[in-house]
């Protein structure tokens, strides 16, 4: 069985960037009473640090995505809890298209009047899978136009595609 599996998550954005941040904190709370003295309270940091780390672990691994198997041609729409994935599996629709599709966003700080805006361009590359009108389309984004590519290829050589598409500013 060959998986296409595209997880739902961004380390450096949103809820799993607060479980990066825990692991990083419970490492330095472990590792302070090498560096510092505690005074006899090193049960009580290390129920801190443990409970940090094992609350970062939790977060960061919780997340949603889709699984398309590629030999069967069946897809699944997953949420998956610390590995164990949870989802039923649907038959995969004739694929009518596979487009490549470069998105450029600008995304802003929201202005607080102590810290100063600012405001970036973010790049993204989406693979967009079309189906008939009455099925659902699927998008897979990545940051990384060379992984981007690799997807595109590998989706489309294995779900038999009769139209691939790249904008041409590819």
């Amino acid at each position: 069985m060959h998986l296409y599996n595209y997880k739902r998550r961004d380390l450096r954005n949103g809820i799993h960037l607060l479980g990066a941040i825990l692991l990083l904190t419970s490492i330095f709370v472990l590792l302070s009473p090498v560096f510092i003295e505690t005074g006899g309270e090193l049960q009580k940091t290390l129920w801190v640090g443990i409970s940090a780390f094992i609350a970062g672990l939790l977060i960061i691994n919780t997340y949603e995505g889709t699984l398309i198997d590629l030999n069967e041609k069946k897809i699944k729409e997953y949420f998956s809890f610390c590995g164990f994935k949870t989802g039923d599996w649907k038959k995969l629709p004739p694929v009518k298209a596979i487009k490549l599709v470069p998105i450029e966003q600008k995304t802003t700080n929201l202005p607080n009047g102590i810290s100063p805006t600012f405001s970036t361009i973010k790049s993204s590359y989406e693979i967009i899978l079309f189906f008939s009108p009455e099925y659902p389309t699927y998008t897979f984004s990545y940051t990384d136009k060379s992984v981007a590519k690799k997807k595109l290829k590998l989706l489309s050589e294995k779900l038999l595609a009769d139209e691939i598409e790249t904008f041409p500013s590819m």
